[in-house]
């Protein structure tokens, strides 16, 4: 037993002489627990909707100021449908909801007010649960105001994205029918939402993780040192270093969208020199945050364990592939934007799914612009200190 509690000791004298192992051991756990339990949210919170009241009178209002007062929504106003619907193409919103002109008067005289939900569909479980809130309110406003009148009705989505009739008295006349039409998904695929993302984490995960261990690895055998010696400058270096992988990485989205294409179906509404494009741009910056890796880590361990567990984590929960990123709290929405993969899933889904134009994702593509810029250029500075 005494030379148990001897070697327990010295092993526990060895974890606290590595202080990098035992914060990573301590801090994984913590940070993983606070981002699952932050983000894994089926909730809707405050979800962007469009509302064209082409009505504007006394019940219409009061209808919009109800979806205003939830906590659920953000509404929208929109003054005109082509408006609504370019902000639904951008995806600054959600949903539309358009209320027709005769609204009031069909209610009072209890003839069927239909009302018309537009649903982007790209994420069909958004668009589900969208639905199912947006008509609980609907619903809760017309019984309340109209409690003489039948029940609305309450739509849900089948499989196949035709609304179907929920309510007990689906057989009866009633006075209010929602009508939802869902846009860019209309059967709501699931692999509309989720190869989009699927991409994105494989592409970050293949380009970084080559190049931060292949680099680490000739840290180690001290094949790099010879660049000390060469007259090549920092930049060149990496340049030099990145575009092998680059043009390997390349190859990767070729074979990656060959199969999103032919074996799961997915359409390309958009241009397909774009997606090329935007892909080039995304594979330079998952090689750079590789590269930034490579400088800091001291073994290809190391680099392997940040690369997985750095990288896998916030591109799997923190890009909106899963989780919407409006559900998240806003100190962790403000995290998102840093997260390369957040930008790419919405521009694939823009090209893929939707074919916006560029002016509706160009923000997008500048703020990825953006964010690899800092990281080559932190690459850059790190890779002069560490080989000063």
């Amino acid at each position: 037993m005494k030379n148990l509690m001897v070697f327990v000791r010295k092993e526990m004298l060895h974890i606290l002489r590595d202080p990098k192992s035992l914060l990573i051991m301590i801090l994984l756990p913590l940070v993983e627990i606070l981002l699952f339990g932050f983000v894994l949210r089926f909730e809707i919170n405050s979800a962007n909707i469009a509302v064209y009241d082409m009505a504007k009178q006394t019940k219409s209002i009061q209808l919009v100021q109800r979806l205003e007062g939830g906590k659920r929504f953000q509404v929208i106003v929109a003054n005109s449908m082509p408006e609504a619907e370019a902000m639904l193409l951008s995806g600054e919103v959600k949903a539309i909801l358009t209320i027709g002109a005769d609204f009031d008067q069909k209610a009072v005289a209890k003839m069927e007010s239909p009302l018309q939900l537009l649903l982007d569909a790209s994420d069909p479980n958004l668009a589900s649960t969208l639905n199912t809130y947006l008509s609980a309110t609907i619903n809760d406003f017309w019984t309340e105001n109209y409690p003489q009148n039948h029940l609305p009705i309450i739509t849900e989505l089948s499989q196949n994205g035709d609304p179907t009739p929920t309510s007990p008295s689906r057989h009866l006349a009633t006075s209010l029918t929602i009508e939802p039409m869902l846009y860019y998904n209309p059967l709501l695929k699931s692999v509309y939402a989720t190869i989009p993302g699927l991409i994105s984490v494989v592409l970050m995960l293949i380009c970084a993780l080559m190049t931060s261990i292949s680099l680490t690895r000739e840290k180690e055998t001290g094949t790099m040192n010879v660049l000390l010696i060469s007259p090549l400058n920092p930049l060149q270096i990496i340049i030099g270093k990145l575009l092998p992988y680059l043009l390997v990485s390349m190859l990767n989205v070729a074979i990656i969208l060959t199969l999103a294409f032919t074996v799961f179906g997915m359409p390309l509404a958009g241009s397909f020199t774009m997606l090329i494009l935007v892909s080039l741009l995304y594979c330079l910056c998952a090689l750079a945050l590789g590269f930034l890796i490579s400088t800091k880590a001291k073994t290809q361990q190391l680099a392997m364990m940040v690369s997985l567990a750095g990288l896998m984590l916030p591109t799997t929960l923190l890009s909106g592939m899963i989780y919407p990123i409006q559900n998240m709290p806003t100190w962790l929405q403000n995290i998102t934007l840093a997260i390369p993969a957040r930008w790419y899933v919405s521009i694939l889904k823009h090209i893929m799914i939707k074919g916006s134009p560029i002016a509706a994702y160009g923000m997008d593509i500048f703020v990825l612009i953006f964010i690899t810029g800092i990281i080559i250029a932190l690459s850059l500075k790190s890779f002069k200190i560490r080989f000063r």
